[in-house]
């Protein structure tokens, strides 16, 4: 939820790819359970117990990771940076998401975590420094880009609809500007807390 809520509250990656006016074909493939859905599973290995072991060790899932990144290369309107940018969001969802639930994390474990992701991320195109400097760049990333358009709120609907259980913890670990965005968009929708947070 952390990873598709920041990427529907900015309409400049919501237009990447698009192939009308009236939504984000790839959002509609992520909640529906796609590629892209599939690919979070095999690359961080939670999940559905069908998928294959071994993360990037699995030729299938090299396979997978290069060949996403070369279908979101080939994206209409598709940037370098925009490419790193959601590749950065991806590896800090977990610890976002661990630090909001406050498990104790083992500074080791987390390091050898950021050194897979950033290997992983390689294969999908995207460079990735060291976490601390990832987070800061996404977050001026969403400050400069974060807002709403026509379809915002039809996409924040689809995804809080699809995944209700997760909206305490996306509120959590949502950037500022992405909360934001949610908030004001959102607001007759949400809890009382969330939007008070």
């Amino acid at each position: 939820m952390f990873i598709f809520t920041t990427y529907v509250t900015l309409p400049l990656l919501c237009h990447v790819g698009s192939t009308d006016e009236h939504g984000a074909p790839m959002l509609r493939r992520i909640v529906g359970g796609g590629r892209e859905k599939e690919f979070l599973v095999c690359l961080i290995g939670i999940g559905d117990q069908s998928v294959p072991d071994g993360g990037i060790a699995n030729p299938m899932v090299r396979r997978l990771l290069t060949d996403l990144g070369n279908l979101h290369r080939d994206f209409q309107g598709m940037h370098g940076e925009y490419l790193d940018f959601f590749a950065g969001v991806i590896a800090l969802s977990c610890l976002r998401t661990a630090t909001f639930l406050k498990l104790t994390l083992n500074v080791d474990d987390c390091h050898r975590y950021w050194r897979y992701l950033r290997h992983s991320l390689m294969l999908f195109g995207a460079e990735l420094g060291d976490w601390e400097a990832v987070s800061e760049d996404c977050e001026r990333f969403v400050a400069r880009h974060a807002g709403a358009d026509y379809r915002t709120k039809a996409n924040l609907t689809q995804l809080f609809t699809a995944h209700p259980e997760h909206m305490a913890t996306c509120s959590g670990t949502l950037f500022p500007e992405s909360r934001r965005v949610v908030a004001t968009t959102m607001s007759a929708q949400l809890p009382a807390e969330w939007v008070s947070r």
